[in-house]
């Protein structure tokens, strides 16, 4: 115990250990704070946007009922929005939400088309990324790390206490082990006050995921530590430990990572998503000069729960042959869509291998899942929007294709979008993989520590 209060005393008269702690507390509250501010806007906007949804609609209520062939205006001419609805840690963790539409509008036309032509979120941080409390805790603590213990046996060497403490003690390895988990754990105790603040200024509740994200973090952090442990262990200056440790930093959160985006790039093949879009808008535009009467045919034919209509169509033009065309377009897109989903997920998959070498890498993947801000959440949501208007298309194709007319009742009756995440999380391999990792440098500490002895 008096160790412990011989330390806490002089790390406290440690101005730069101060100095560093204080400053990491400060980021992470602004973090927090602007992160809190930005998912407000971000309500904000999903509020004003339904506010003007709700006044659309009030606009049709006014003329209904209206007869079939109206009806076709609501469906063309009708956005309907469809929002991925952010967790509260999404504030905190900002991940790919950057990278791809959270929120957009769609109607019943061909989906492909409309998905294609939804703009990014913030194309200017899509560079560069956001400050986020994610970015301090992947990419800034390890640098704090090294600060507070790399240079901790060259300190006491310079101070002349080395010579004396290890010479009242049997191990002086364990005595430099102990002098590192007090930093170690005064920097535990900053981040857990970090993730309290974190309930106390947003809507993050203390429930089992805020236990998660603690537990990664703190594994997160020991890890770095047991590194910085075995750049110690070697015995060498100051400067060739810095080298070091900026040399492993650089591998572990750009070279690595640079690899894997690489390789991930290599698999999405955008081009040929760009050609589906192509095929489905030539679809489109060569439908008007092909019978159209033998294609609402054959449409009924695949589609037989619509074939109580008339097969005839009726007038010039008829809503309901340009449905089914606008639908067809996207069945005949649907292997490249599905091909270019799986060519995404293993993407991801490919992310996820590379992972296992990089802590860096590793807890950004399990942060980025258990905020729901990840690839896989984006990709849920696009699933979940062509889920949803399939659900528009069954509800408004009773209207054209059975001649009924469309009542004030029935706007009460409209698939509205809710967003699902999914409650896949990573949490267990993250703690294995960060364990491997920390196994793996406590073994080099091993073989070191009995070199020097010899």
């Amino acid at each position: 115990m008096k160790f412990i209060q011989f330390e806490l005393r002089l790390l406290w008269q440690n101005k730069l250990f101060k100095w560093l702690m204080t400053a990491y507390f400060l980021v992470a509250l602004i973090a927090i704070i602007w992160g809190q501010i930005g998912l407000q806007r971000e309500y904000q906007q999903r509020d004003f946007s339904d506010a003007n949804y709700q006044s659309e609609l009030q606009d049709y209520q006014d003329d209904a009922p209206m007869e079939p062939y109206a009806a076709g205006y609501f469906g063309y001419y009708q956005f309907h929005p469809v929002w991925q609805k952010p967790s509260a840690w999404s504030a905190l963790i900002h991940g790919e939400r950057s990278e791809a539409a959270s929120h957009t509008r769609v109607r019943l036309l061909g989906l492909q088309g409309q998905l294609s032509n939804t703009a990014t979120g913030n194309i200017a941080a899509m560079p560069i990324g956001k400050l986020d409390l994610s970015f301090i805790w992947i990419y800034l603590m390890p640098l704090l790390i090294a600060a507070l213990s790399l240079n901790l046996l060259a300190e006491e060497k310079a101070s002349g206490r080395w010579s004396l403490l290890a010479s009242q003690v049997a191990n002086s390895g364990m005595l430099l082990t102990k002098k590192m988990l007090i930093a170690a754990g005064l920097l535990a105790i900053v981040n857990i006050v970090i993730l309290l603040a974190a309930v106390v200024l947003t809507d993050i509740r203390l429930d089992g995921l805020w236990w998660q994200i603690a537990a990664v973090l703190l594994a997160y952090q020991l890890c770095w530590f047991v590194i910085t442990g075995w750049i110690i262990s070697l015995q060498r200056s100051a400067i060739f430990n810095s080298l070091l440790f900026i040399s492993l930093w650089i591998i572990f959160a750009f070279v690595l990572p640079g690899m894997a985006y690489l390789f991930q790039t290599q698999q999405q093949q955008p081009a040929e998503h760009i050609s589906m879009l192509f095929d489905q808008r030539e679809f489109m535009h060569d439908s008007w000069d092909k019978d159209q009467q033998a294609d609402f045919d054959q449409y009924l034919q695949d589609y037989p729960q619509w074939q109580a209509t008339a097969a005839e169509l009726d007038k010039p033009f008829d809503w309901r042959w340009y449905y089914a065309m606008q639908h067809m377009s996207d069945v005949i897109v649907a292997d490249a869509v599905a091909q270019f989903r799986a060519s995404r997920l293993h993407s991801h998959q490919l992310g996820e291998q590379f992972a296992w070498f990089s802590p860096v890498m590793r807890l950004q993947y399990s942060m980025n899942r258990l905020a729901d801000t990840d690839m896989l959440a984006s990709q849920t949501f696009l699933d979940q929007i062509a889920v949803y208007q399939q659900q528009l298309r069954d509800y408004l194709f009773i209207f054209y294709f059975f001649d009924k007319p469309f009542t004030l009742d029935d706007f009460a009756d409209i698939p509205q979008f809710d967003y699902k995440p999914i409650s896949q999380n990573n949490t267990s391999k993250t703690l294995i993989n960060l364990m491997i990792i920390g196994l793996f440098f406590i073994g080099l500490i091993t073989l070191q520590t009995r070199r020097n002895r010899g």
